[in-house]
């Protein structure tokens, strides 16, 4: 099946830790970044061959997870340690 042309290519290592920077800074919700992910995940045959990236966009899925009303699961260092996870992209 191919890729929907809203989605393009397959995400690289550089613009998956862009997305996770993103977060960290503030310039894109959590809720953005999950949704995004998440789009990824539901396709068939999301064509991600790097197992690092496909990890990374597993994870950014539940970006937007909360504990509580007003906690959300994943921090800051979390976010970090995803972005280390992809090396320096």
């Amino acid at each position: 099946m191919p890729v929907p042309s809203d989605l393009g290519a397959a995400p690289s290592r550089a613009e998956v830790r862009e997305r996770i920077l993103a977060l960290i800074g503030s310039d894109e919700s959590r809720e953005v970044v999950s949704d995004w992910a998440a789009r990824w995940i539901r396709l068939p045959d999301p064509n991600i061959e790097d197992p690092v990236v496909w990890t990374a966009i597993q994870r950014l899925a539940g970006a937007d997870l909360r504990i509580s009303k007003e906690k959300y699961l994943h921090t800051d260092e979390d976010f970090m340690a995803w972005a280390n996870d992809l090396g320096d992209s």
